[in-house]
C-alpha cells in the first residue's frame, strides 16, 4: 500500500494492489488550479503494462481538465485521450470517478462505471453520490435476488471507453468530507461512516485505514482511495498536483 505524503493536510491518498494480481492498474490524482481543487480515480479493466499506463494519464488529464472546467469535461477529455474511433480494435478500458469544489461546500461528480464518491454529511450519515454502471446494479433494479445481482457487479455498462457513445453521468453534492474510491473499496455502510468520522482530520491515514479495512473485509480486488476534505473545514488546497499509481 501507498500513501501521498506531501498532500497529507488536503487530500488522503492510499491505493494497494489486489493479492493476485501482477501490477495495480488503479491510478488517482489530484490538481488544484486558481484555487479550484479537483481529483480523479481510474480503475483500470485488466492488470497489463498498457492498462496501468492508462489509467495514470486518463486519473491525470481528468484532474487538470475538471480543475480548470468540470468534472464531464475533465472525464470527457480522459477518454478522447485513448478513444480509437476508426479502429476496431479494442483498446484499454476502465471505470472512473472525478470530482471538483465549488463554493457553498458544494461538490461537482462525474463518473462512468463503478468507481464511487461517498459523502459525509454534517450530522455525520455516510451518502453515496454514484450510482454504479453495472449489469449487477440494473438487476437489482429490477428485482433480482442479492446473489444474482453481485454475481454481475463486475459487468460495466459504461466506462472510459464508452463516453464517446454513452455520454457522462454528473451531479452536485454537498458534503464535508468526499471519498472517491475504485470498486475495490467494499465495507459495511457503519464501518465505513465509524471511519470518517473518527479520523476524517486526518485524510492520509484516514485513507489508509480504509484500504485496510476493505482488505479485512475480503477485498482480493486493487484498492484506491481519496479522502478529500471541502477547502474551510480543517484543509486548504495546496498549489500543485500530485499524481500517483
Amino acid at each position: 500500500m501507498t500513501a501521498t505524503p506531501t498532500a497529507r493536510r488536503t487530500v488522503g491518498a492510499a491505493t494497494s494492489r489486489g493479492p493476485n494480481r501482477p501490477r495495480n492498474a488503479d491510478a488517482h490524482a489530484h490538481h488544484v488550479h486558481h484555487g479550484v481543487l479537483a481529483a480523479a480515480v481510474v480503475d483500470g479493466t485488466g492488470s497489463g503494462r498498457e492498462v496501468v499506463e492508462f489509467a495514470a494519464v486518463a486519473a491525470t488529464t481528468a484532474a487538470r481538465v475538471a480543475a480548470r472546467r468540470t468534472p464531464v469535461l475533465g472525464l470527457v477529455a480522459a477518454a478522447e485521450a485513448w478513444t480509437e474511433p476508426l479502429s476496431d480494435a479494442p483498446g484499454p478500458d476502465g471505470a472512473v470517478v472525478v470530482a471538483s469544489v465549488r463554493p457553498g461546500g458544494h461538490w461537482r461528480i462525474a463518473w462512468a462505471g463503478d468507481s464511487a464518491a461517498y459523502g459525509l454529511k454534517d450530522d455525520g450519515a455516510l451518502r453515496r453520490f454514484t450510482s454504479p454502471h453495472t449489469v449487477g446494479e440494473e438487476l437489482r433494479r429490477a428485482g433480482a435476488a442479492e446473489a444474482e445481482a453481485a454475481a454481475h457487479d463486475h459487468q460495466l455498462l459504461h466506462s472510459l471507453a464508452r463516453v464517446p457513445v454513452g455520454g457522462v453521468e454528473g451531479v452536485e453534492a454537498i458534503a464535508r468530507l468526499l471519498v472517491l474510491a475504485s470498486d475495490g473499496l467494499k465495507l459495511p455502510p457503519g464501518d465505513f461512516a465509524a471511519l470518517l468520522a473518527g479520523h476524517g482530520h486526518d485524510p492520509g491515514h484516514c485513507a489508509e485505514l480504509l484500504v485496510e479495512a476493505a482488505r479485512e473485509h475480503g477485498s482480493r480486488d486493487d484498492v484506491t482511495v481519496l479522502v478529500l476534505p471541502y477547502p474551510g473545514t480543517g484543509a486548504v488546497p495546496e498549489p500543485e498536483s500530485e499524481e500517483r499509481r
